[in-house]
């Protein structure tokens, strides 16, 4: 059992590095995991470091940013896939599905953006639509009678 698990690996492995061989050709490159620099930077006595505060956008200005407005991707040479691999595509966006930003915290305070940090479900979103819905007819159903008496008068 561990032989052919081991066998499958192997297997797996080299028709990957082949797959590699025939779609990337000489333009194949190896990163490093860790960092294997051949000089080390020790850095100097007259450096300094400060604390990176990034300025508040509006709700309009993070959710473009996290969409990747203006950004160009490049797509790597990651496979994925069992019979024939392809190349693996990274999501468009950050922000996580059902929420306009998935950083909140860089939402300027005073926008309208700021009070939203819910993460709802849509249970919860037709429950809110509806009730929104059912309040508007029923102010519809009593308001507009009302208005109609008292344009009489």
């Amino acid at each position: 059992q561990q032989k052919l698990e081991a066998r499958m690996k192997r297997e797996k492995a080299s028709k990957l590095r082949d797959f590699k061989q025939y779609m990337f050709g000489e333009y194949i490159s190896k990163v490093n995991v860790l960092k294997k620099d051949r000089y080390y930077d020790l850095p100097l006595p007259a450096s300094s470091s400060t604390i990176y505060n990034p300025k508040s956008k509006t709700l309009g200005e993070l959710a473009m940013q996290e969409a990747g407005y203006h950004r160009t991707r490049v797509e790597g040479q990651q496979l994925v896939g069992e019979m024939i691999p392809k190349v693996y595509e990274t999501p468009t966006t950050e922000a996580p599905t059902g929420k306009p930003t998935k950083n909140i915290d860089l939402l300027k305070k005073g926008g309208p953006g700021a009070f939203y940090d819910s993460n709802d479900s849509y249970i919860l979103a037709v429950i809110k639509v509806g009730s929104i819905i059912v309040g508007a007819g029923a102010i519809t159903w009593i308001g507009v009678p009302l208005v109609c008496r008292l344009s009489r008068l």
